[in-house]
């Protein structure tokens, strides 16, 4: 999946640290990240689309924009995004002053495919991910962060480490996985995180 990441440059540094936590939770999340925040060289075949004349940009299969400061691209990205039918969220830091932009959106009925999040920095993580789990089909990888303790018996252990044998992953990662595994499978829990939504 290609995402394309839109930040104002600026020399604030919480909006910076912000437009961090998103660069980090979308590579984590293993989606393709471009953005213009960051150089990074085009893929072969982007770069045969825009050195022929094409538009990268209509490319991407999502956009995210921080609209917390004001510039120009802004209006551009969001009326490709609404053309294109493709999937955009548009960010702005809680308390930013209002912009005429959000004022606008405030006023109309925004398409399916256009959400209009304000963030605090501590939730601007979970809010990403929400983000990238409404696209069907596409698997989210979350980085883990919570500690678990775990006494296995001897037999359990050896089993591990036979599975694991001659592999890369680590016997946690062999159980991560194994557990995520269970849960796609899982009718009960999938009805479950539905409700809470």
């Amino acid at each position: 999946m290609k995402i394309y990441f839109f930040g104002t440059k600026t020399d604030k540094k919480k909006l910076n640290d912000n437009y961090d936590v998103i660069i980090k939770t979308l590579r984590n999340a293993g989606v393709d990240l471009f953005t213009n925040l960051k150089e990074r060289a085009l893929p072969s075949d982007l770069l045969e689309l825009r050195e022929s004349g094409g538009l990268v940009l209509n490319e991407m299969d999502s956009f995210i924009i921080d609209g917390t400061e004001n510039s120009p691209d802004i209006g551009y990205l969001m009326a490709l995004a609404i053309a294109e039918k493709k999937p955009a969220i548009y960010l702005y830091e809680k308390g930013a002053p209002a912009q005429e932009i959000i004022k606008q959106l405030l006023t109309k009925k925004l398409p399916a495919s256009l959400q209009l999040k304000n963030y605090t920095p501590q939730y601007l993580e979970k809010i990403i991910l929400d983000f990238l789990r409404t696209f069907k089909g596409q698997a989210v990888k979350e980085v883990p962060r919570i500690k678990f303790t775990l006494r296995i018996t001897p037999s359990i252990e050896k089993y591990l480490h036979y599975k694991i044998h001659n592999t890369t992953k680590s016997k946690a990662d062999f159980l991560r996985e194994y557990i995520e595994r269970i849960m796609k499978l899982d009718k009960d829990y999938e009805d479950f995180i539905r409700r809470e939504e």
